[in-house]
């Protein structure tokens, strides 16, 4: 595993707009978790995750699994009424 540095700053590093790329990023952040050891775990190849960081979008069955190793659920909540459908 990785060694942590602490002076690391997730917010000038993440261009993506994407709330849950934000988000998922800002957890791993939180959690101490380097996005080359969060690939390796969900199979993905590295720059796929650093990519997300910057330029591209990811598919919603990749956010799931990312999201899944950190303890998250993705569910979609209908605007203004707070009812989920999963």
């Amino acid at each position: 595993m990785k060694q942590w540095k602490p002076s690391r700053s997730t917010e000038s590093r993440i261009t993506n707009n994407n709330e849950i790329v934000r988000f998922m990023f800002e957890e791993m952040h939180k959690q101490r978790i380097h996005e080359c050891d969060m690939s390796e775990r969900v199979g993905f190849h590295r720059d796929t995750m650093r990519k997300w960081r910057t330029q591209h979008q990811p598919r919603i069955c990749d956010l799931e699994a990312c999201l899944d190793f950190l303890g998250y659920k993705l569910k979609v909540v209908k605007k203004g009424y707070g009812e989920t459908y999963e």
